[in-house]
């Protein structure tokens, strides 16, 4: 097999790895707002503040675990479109791979999302299908500077463990705590979606679109421009003289 056929071989099994994972990430969340949020449901949490909490803390732990998968060691295990944007826009991440990681994950969104209404039926529809949705009376440019800001300061994170080696294995559980350190302080504000994936396929298959295109843009142009401030300081130091030539 030549090289070129080769690297798109990867480029579709490590696409299709993105729309596996996703579809599991939405099947769950999904299945966490139908056990969850449904009154009457058995494990129901009345108050909503409790309800983020201990959805954040379980999201934390799937979107650490299906990043360590081994699939999702082999694609990269994104589960976010805003992480292929912010790799691409660091310089990480080849171009011509953007578009079938963001076409995967957006497609596993409605996958997981329409598995688990086939699963769970009824109830599934009468949540929305998991639709976020903010408080009332949250603006849409609140609702984007919000979403963005708190996007923004996860992807801070993670560049800071990328710029030290030792830490890499760490930035699975780093993003997984990020994530849920939002959806547990932001959920009753915004909805804690901060994720494209997230909210497309509850808001295709639901009919909910209230603030639809801030749920898809903020959490893209947050770590787009986090990705290129990575990127130029990483520019910056590799143009920056070594002490030992300096010294020369």
């Amino acid at each position: 097999m030549s090289n070129s056929a080769q690297s798109r071989a990867d480029l579709v099994r490590h696409s299709a790895y993105e729309f596996a994972l996703t579809t599991v990430l939405l099947f769950v969340v999904v299945s966490l707002v139908r056990w969850l949020a449904l009154p009457g449901s058995s494990l129901t949490i009345g108050n909503p503040h409790t309800l983020f909490a201990v959805a954040g803390i379980a999201v934390a732990a799937l979107i650490a675990a299906l990043m360590y998968s081994p699939p999702g060691r082999a694609s990269g295990g994104h589960l976010h479109p805003g992480v292929t944007v912010f790799l691409w826009s660091s310089g990480l991440f080849p171009a011509r791979a953007v578009l079938p990681y963001l076409a995967a994950q957006l497609a596993g969104s409605v996958a997981g999302t329409a598995l688990a209404g086939a699963v769970w039926g009824e109830p599934v529809r009468q949540v929305g299908y998991g639709a976020v949705a903010p408080a009332p009376g949250t603006g849409a440019v609140e609702l984007f500077l919000i979403e963005g800001a708190a996007l923004a300061a996860v992807f801070v994170a993670v560049a800071l463990v990328m710029a030290r080696p030792a830490l890499r294995g760490l930035i699975p559980a780093v993003i997984g705590i990020g994530v849920g350190v939002v959806i547990a302080t932001l959920g009753t504000v915004t909805g804690a979606s901060i994720n494209p994936a997230r909210a497309f396929g509850p808001a295709l298959l639901s009919g909910h679109h209230e603030h639809f295109w801030n749920y898809m843009i903020a959490p893209l142009v947050a770590p787009a421009l986090v990705g290129l401030a990575h990127r130029a300081l990483l520019t910056r130091r590799a143009a920056a003289p070594s002490p030992a030539s300096a010294e020369a």
